[in-house]
């Protein structure tokens, strides 16, 4: 087995495009050894240990102590980043996680490297928790050697190494390292399997760790596969931005398998960062949207993403958009554009078919209920909720039109129509343009 000075120098020399080496210092053996292995190796660019301290323990400020004298001795630059840890139901150990690498995004630049010293047994541990958890093949594939954060590149070198190397390394360095307290705690999970299960499983096939690790890499590559039908799938979709979200079309989503909807669903969800579905979300997709009925009113919804269907589409919803409150009225000139709530509203001139405009302006404001108008291509005039019905114009979406107001009647009905009375015949006509902030029309 080459020594981690080896394996650290062949990891650099591989890459001569990094900038800066970062390394997630903790204080602990594993992050102590990766320290000063790539210290020994003495790359072209800087290197600086990044600390984060959670303030858990009553020895945080302790273990910060020793990373400060630690990285003197060896002549390296420590970060200190302060972090609060909101469990928010997630438990404490995810909650750190999540801490520790909103840490790691603040100070990733463009051509930076994260080097974390997770290790050969902490790969099992993470296997071993994904299957108790019922993870797919994504899970399973457990911890990836390298993915992006922020603006840098997070890298695993030591991924192949066990925790019994590294033991060594540290004695034949003469390093100085903490010892977590919490580490011997078996109410965490992690350290359940560490102290009480993977022990019996070691004692009995002793290369347990290296066959998981095979098995992480094959599962991997399943989900390579995985990836590369979803992204064949995609381009059928004919996927389009809309007002509240963007959608796809149910048509083709219906074409093709069970299987195949619910990991292209997993793979839009995951394109836009969102919480992806467990089984009995797409379970209830399946039903309710995929196989109910045009005019259903059903959404399925988890962890703030919304999914519905209309006009053979189904629809993702940005939660922020939809369950936004009523924007107020507001008075408007027509002549610059107009901010109104999430929205911009502005005039684009035509020359035919569009609206004149008052001199004295516009009311803006959205339905209330009730309201008539008399749409121009109409012989006689219709409450509002009927003829948005008539238009097929998305449930969810109705109530957000904004509706233009001269003397207490409708004049405009967002870039839908404009009412009778208000035709430009020999002046200057205008059309609405209504677009969310983020540009979408």
């Amino acid at each position: 087995m080459p020594s981690v000075s080896d394996i650290v120098q062949k990891f650099v020399t591989a890459h001569p495009e990094v900038k800066r080496w970062w390394v997630a210092y903790s204080g602990g053996l594993d992050s102590a050894v990766l320290l000063k292995g790539l210290v020994s190796v003495g790359p072209p660019q800087p290197v600086v240990a990044l600390h984060v301290n959670h303030g858990l323990s009553d020895h945080a400020e302790e273990w910060q102590s020793h990373c400060q004298k630690q990285c003197d001795d060896l002549g390296v630059e420590l970060v200190v980043e302060r972090v609060r840890v909101k469990a928010d139901g997630r438990g404490l150990e995810d909650a750190a996680r999540q801490a520790r690498y909103e840490a790691f995004e603040r100070h990733l630049a463009s051509g930076d490297a994260l080097l974390l010293a997770h290790h050969q047994d902490d790969q099992a541990e993470t296997l071993l928790l994904r299957l108790m958890r019922g993870s797919g093949p994504k899970g399973m594939s457990a911890m990836t050697d390298q993915r992006s954060v922020a603006k840098g590149v997070l890298y695993r070198p030591l991924l192949g190494v066990s925790r019994t190397t590294l033991e060594e390394q540290a004695r034949q360095w003469s390093l100085s390292w903490v010892e977590d307290d919490s580490n011997s705690s078996l109410s965490f999970d992690r350290n359940y399997l560490r102290h009480q299960v993977l022990p019996a499983v070691r004692e009995r096939w002793p290369d347990f760790a290296e066959q998981w690790q095979q098995s992480a890499g094959l599962c991997r590559q399943s989900e390579e596969l995985v990836q590369e039908v979803a992204t064949e799938d995609w381009l059928r979709m004919e996927w389009r931005p809309e007002r509240l979200g963007s959608s796809i079309s149910l048509t083709a989503l219906k074409a093709l398998s069970s299987f195949r909807r619910g990991n292209l669903l997993r793979y839009w969800l995951e394109q836009q960062g969102l919480p992806l579905p467990e089984r009995v979300h797409l379970q209830e997709v399946e039903h309710q949207l995929i196989e109910g009925r045009e005019d259903s009113s059903a959404e399925v919804e988890w962890g703030g993403v919304r999914l519905r269907r209309s006009r053979q589409r189904l629809f993702l919803l940005q939660e922020d958009k939809i369950s936004s409150a009523p924007v107020p009225a507001q008075l408007w000139d027509g002549r610059a554009p107009l901010q109104w709530g999430g929205w911009s509203l502005s005039l684009e001139s035509v020359e035919q078919g569009g609206f004149r405009l008052p001199a004295q302006g516009f009311q803006v404001s959205a339905r209330l209920g009730g309201e008539r108008c008399h749409p121009s291509w109409r012989d006689r005039s219709q409450t509002l909720k009927k003829l948005l019905q008539e238009a097929d114009i998305e449930p969810w979406l109705r109530s957000k039109l904004p509706l233009l107001w001269v003397n207490g009647e409708i004049a405009v009905v967002a870039d839908l129509w404009h009412c009778k009375g208000w035709e430009a015949d020999s002046e200057p006509g205008y059309r609405l343009i209504w677009r969310s902030l983020d540009g979408v029309e």
